[in-house]
């Protein structure tokens, strides 16, 4: 087993010396080659095989037994695999037999799946590489399609082909080992037109790949199709890329199929089955096969003292005289407590303790042969025994480590049934039962976690398990990072990813961290699309105005102040403290992760390993080792980070795939620093947390010189999107949000609290010194309520004031409700009520501080509010008698069509049959102001209520609004009731209301809006294909559109001029003379009317 075990290192060294003596290797495709092989995991490499098959499968016992070419086996053997796996010996054997010979290899990562088929495949491609020399023929396509789930595994699988594959090369056309190239199409498409060897791809890849040539070409010469990790594959990306395969099949076979998966499925199996003659499943991991073999796995959670009662009760449902029993303990002592009870319950047992002799392995042979009734009991520390019949498993307790309780279900493998045989099973059913206490329960997490993905679990044992996985994270003194795809997609796929997969204590944000509002940052590198590293420059918070932090300087300056000329070795390396990282060149803070097992903290050692992260160049994590970190200064533990993590919320590779290329990081990184000089970069904060920001968007501004303005440059979430590089995913943003949304939680309530604490102890320290203010406070609080019911009566029911009074102000209701029952009072009534109201509430205050002073009644108001309401109807009835008579003098908002067409139609005909004439007098003298159009309308609005900046024009059909928001996430709705378009814009981030009401005064039907950025487009339809008189000069933030109205009117002469010439032509029109009255009247001395459009009805309008 050792022998298979090597690193990264000693691999890039026998690749370097293969390419220096052979001069026909050559590496052609991007990836490295120290990712060829990865380091096998000895637990995972299983001595034990389960397969099965159509046929009796006859594994091979060494390399010589296997048909492998001499330079496919001399590559293996400088590349360290001397010993051949269990796992390859039944796998090789049955994939060399050529087309039919499918199989499906359940296995966990790092055992050697991988190595199954690979030599297997590349003797394939050399065979048929060798032909198409001898036969001088060009066949386009892959001799081999291989789909992984995501580019890291893409690198490692074609590294491992193109190290066996080496002297296959028998055309400097044909490319040995091909990844897809999204940037490079054309030179993808002609690499396979001109024949590969192996493609390697991820599912996403390849779908790509069918959109990009629909139907161009098939693979003739595919042999081998594999799904390597196709558990780990999206159901959704796996569906695209059948229906791409379907396409390249050749049309005479249908290739080897190969499906590598951590977990056994059905499904998979199934089709499996139909798409091979002779298919086999070859099951490194026990379990998997005993599951599949139809074993029932059961969970009971008992008390200690109970264990013995349940199992008495099993046997009774399932005799030891119908179903052979095998019982494990933990130990020996456990086991003479259950021999003690099961003999006493009249039950046989064969224990085998570590101390039995031959005598008791001889009854054990006789157990094997015919149990009679027997139970045996035995632990996992006798490997010795070989028990493979058994039919009722029980576990009195998990054992140690998970392996183990794996290898305990080789005492049932030779009862499971073969389900590819194609034979009736008659076998008796098998039971693996699990009886788990309070002392044994730390492997409970992983079993219920595989039992998942098989069958449905216990909510309590689900909750129990979820109890003890955080109790168990939290006893780790290890503080790993936590895993990228939780941070990027919300879930990690990878079965033995070593990262931190839940949210502890140390993400919490700090409080040097801003939460919430805008920040300006400065890039200092880019990871990928959606993670950057950035540092802090200003702040804005909710509602707030900017904030400079910390001079970024200034705070490099102090650190280098701060690190000691002399520093010790900081020994022993602990999780989570800050000290110095020195390298040849450089010295920066950083904070530890993850420290390897130290047998002696007394020794100084500098070879422990160390997992360590950047905290102010940036935040990269590296490894190293002990002998590189030094102490730092107390003062300088205490100097928050310069550097963050910011990360683009719910942003996810355009590709499908789980992670970014390096190509797509450098487009992102180009994108970014290619910026006009004096630009910063601005963000929006979502959440924060320790060391990360989430935001929404980031944005790069630029100052303009002209304008005297900052304008938005980038936008990376739109370049990305349109460049393809990255897409919004909504479940991926939910997913993150609900894994942080506890400790979010917790830390609002962690910030909430020291505040009440101390708001609670400066009332109790007032309390104590002014004893009566708990009466003061309930006098006020009384006389708050009396206030409002009394606001209440008077606003609602004005039947309080004298009988005089009270009549006057009937009448004037009942006038104004005939006058003008629609119609609102006018903005300078509702002033002058707020105005009234802040006096009468001023003077009731007055009133109520001077009757805690003097302790006497106050006088009653009853007369001043009569004499001040009967005030405010006599203004409001001189409004409305005034804007009557205005609406006689000047055009008035009429909403049936029909009406206004005939009003317009009747003043044209009198104007027809009485023409004007003025006199130079009377054009002499200003024009009389129209009051109504330079009134400004009084503001009533809440203070988190704001105007946006809105631009109008017309055409004949339509009246066009643009208005401009402030932000992008602004939800917006726009209606048109009546004569009123009605519009209001929200955030989720913010308080702020953007809204505005504007009444027509011409007749409109609909209104149709849609967003382009941050502009709104608003188009109201009108009833008649005439202009509007726009009457807009009381909207303060409303502007006219002068490029649209000049357009506009533009476009309106050359018609007209078209027409008139038509006119003129066809002899229509009479010649124009010159009247012997002309007007004097001059357009320079019209008066100018601010926010009017002037119309004029002599031209001529389509």
């Amino acid at each position: 087993m050792e022998n298979n075990m090597y690193n990264g290192e000693k691999l890039a060294k026998i690749l370097t010396d293969l390419e220096k003596s052979d001069p026909d290797y050559e590496v052609g495709d991007p990836y490295s080659r120290q990712d060829a092989i990865r380091p096998l995991v000895a637990t995972n490499c299983s001595e034990y095989v389960v397969a099965h098959s159509t046929h009796a499968l006859r594994p091979a016992r060494q390399f010589a037994e296997v048909a492998l070419l001499p330079h496919i086996l001399e590559t293996m053997r400088r590349l360290g695999l001397n010993r051949l796996m269990r796992l390859q010996a039944f796998a090789w054997p049955h994939l060399g037999g050529g087309s039919g010979h499918g199989a499906m290899i359940v296995s966990a990562p790092r055992s050697g799946r991988t190595f199954a088929y690979v030599p297997v495949v590349c003797q394939a491609v050399c065979k048929s590489l060798a032909e198409s020399r001898r036969q001088r023929m060009l066949h386009p396509g892959a001799v081999a399609l291989i789909l992984v789930p995501d580019l890291q595994r893409v690198r490692q699988v074609s590294a491992m082909c193109h190290a066996l594959l080496r002297k296959a090369r028998s055309d400097d056309s044909i490319t040995l080992t091909l990844n897809v190239s999204t940037a490079n199409s054309s030179d993808f498409l002609l690499r396979l037109l001109n024949g590969v060897g192996c493609l390697v791809a991820t599912p996403a890849q390849l779908a790509w790949f069918g959109r990009e040539a629909p139907g161009l070409l098939r693979f003739p010469r595919l042999q081998f199709l594999v799904y390597d990790d196709v558990d780990l594959m999206a159901a959704e990306q796996l569906r695209r890329a059948e229906q791409v395969v379907q396409e390249l099949l050749p049309t005479t076979h249908y290739p080897q199929l190969v499906m590598v998966s951590q977990s056994y499925s059905e499904a998979l199996m199934t089709k499996l089955r139909m798409l091979s003659s002779r298919p086999a499943v070859i099951f490194g991991d026990i379990l998997e096969a005993a599951l599949y073999g139809g074993t029932r796995i059961r969970i009971s959670l008992v008390r200690k003292q109970e264990k013995s009662s349940e199992v008495m009760q099993l046997l009774q449902q399932r005799s030891p005289e119908d179903y052979r029993t095998v019982i494990y303990c933990l130990d020996d002592g456990e086991m003479r407590q259950l021999v003690r009870a099961l003999e006493d319950r009249g039950f046989g047992c064969l224990p085998y303790y570590q101390t039995s002799d031959l005598a008791i392995r001889e009854q054990v042979h006789s157990w094997l042969a015919k149990s009679r009734g027997l139970i045996l009991l035995c632990t996992d520390s006798c490997p010795e025994l070989v028990i493979r019949n058994a039919h009722t498993l029980i576990h009195h307790g998990m054992g140690d480590t998970w392996s183990k309780f794996k290898m305990r279900h080789l005492t049932i493998s030779e009862n499971l049934s073969n389900n590819l045989s194609g034979k009736p099973s008659h076998q008796v059913t098998l039971l693996s039962q699990v009886l788990l206490d309070n002392g044994n329960q730390r492997q409970l997490p992983r079993l219920v976690d595989f039992l998942q993905l098989h069958q449905q679990i216990d909510p309590v044992v689900l909750s129990v398990a979820q109890k003890i996985r955080g109790d168990v994270e939290s006893t780790k003194s290890n503080k790993q990072a936590i895993c990228g795809q939780i941070l990027l997609l919300g879930e990690c796929r990878d079965p033995v990813c070593e990262a931190r997969h839940h949210v502890a204590d140390l993400d919490l944000r700090p409080s040097h961290v801003p939460a919430s509002g805008d920040v300006k940052v400065q890039l200092v590198r880019v990871y990928s699309p959606a993670h950057l590293c950035v540092r802090l420059e200003e702040h804005l918070p909710l509602n707030g105005t900017w904030q400079a932090l910390p001079f970024l300087a200034v705070q490099e300056m102090r650190l280098k102040l701060l690190q000691d000329k002399e520093p010790h070795r900081y020994w022993p390396p602990v999780a989570g403290a800050i000290c110095m990282h020195h390298t040849t060149l450089t010295k920066e803070r950083v904070r530890v992760l993850k420290v390897a097992p130290i047998q002696d903290v007394n020794l100084l050692r500098s070879d422990i390993s160390v997992e360590v992260q950047a905290l102010d160049v940036d935040t990269r994590v590296l490894a190293t080792q002990s002998g590189r970190l030094y102490e730092c200064s107390l003062a300088m533990q205490q100097v928050p980070p310069m550097a963050l993590d910011l990360r683009l919320l719910g942003m996810v590779p355009q590709s499908g795939e789980s992670s970014w290329s390096e190509e797509e990081r450098s487009q992102a990184e180009k994108l970014l620093k290619n910026l006009p000089k004096g630009h910063f970069l601005q963000a929006n904060i979502q959440f924060a947390t320790a060391g990360t920001l989430f935001v929404q968007d980031l944005v790069a501004m630029v100052y303009a010189d002209n304008f005297k303005v900052h304008l938005r440059h980038l936008n990376l979430c739109q370049k990305l999107i349109k460049a393809n590089l990255a897409c919004r995913c909504e479940s991926a943003k939910e997913k993150i949000l609900e894994i942080f949304g506890e400790k979010l939680i917790v830390e609002e309530r962690v910030e909430v609290e020291p505040k009440a604490k101390k708001v609670l102890e400066e009332n109790k320290e007032n309390w104590e010194v002014e004893p009566k203010a708990r009466e003061v406070l309930e006098e006020n609080k009384e006389n708050c309520e009396l206030e409002m019911k009394a606001k209440k009566i008077l606003e609602q029911n004005k039947e309080n004031c004298e009988s005089t009074q009270e009549r006057t102000l009937k009448n004037g209701d009942h006038v104004m409700k005939e006058k003008k029952s629609h119609q609102l009072l006018p903005p300078r009534c509702l002033r002058l009520m707020q105005i009234a109201r802040e006096a009468f509430e001023e003077k009731d205050q007055e009133a109520n501080n001077s009757q805690h002073e003097m302790g006497k009644p106050s006088p009653s108001n009853e007369d001043s509010m009569s004499q001040l309401y009967e005030c405010i109807k006599n203004c409001a009835l001189l409004e409305l008698e005034e804007e009557e008579q205005s609406l006689k003098n000047t055009d008035q908002a009429v909403t049936n069509p029909a009406e206004f067409l005939k009003k317009v139609m009747s003043e044209e005909s009198k104007d027809n049959r009485k023409p004007k004439k003025k006199s130079k007098a009377k054009s002499a003298l200003p024009a009389k102001p129209i009051s109504n159009y330079n009134k400004e309308m009084a503001l009533q609005t809440h203070p988190n209520v704001v105007r946006p900046k809105v631009t109008y024009y017309q055409n004949i059909t339509t009246l066009e609004l643009q208005v401009c928001l402030p932000e992008d996430d602004l939800e917006y709705k726009a209606v048109l009731v009546g004569v009123q378009i009605f519009f209001k814009a929200t955030s989720k981030f913010s308080d702020l209301i953007h809204q505005f009401v504007l009444t027509l005064k011409f007749p409109y039907t609909s209104l149709r809006h849609h967003r382009v950025g941050r502009t709104v487009y608003i188009s109201v339809v009108k009833s008649l294909a005439f202009v509007d008189p726009l009457d807009f000069g009381e909207y303060r933030f409303l502007k006219p559109n002068h490029d649209m109205l000049s357009k506009m009117e533009n476009y309106h002469k050359l018609k007209q001029t078209g027409f008139k010439r038509f006119l003129n032509n066809r002899g229509y029109v009479q010649q124009k003379v010159d009247l012997p009255h002309s007007s004097d009247y001059s357009d320079d001395e019209e008066r100018n009317l601010d926010g009017i459009e002037r119309v004029d009805h002599s031209e001529i309008c389509d």
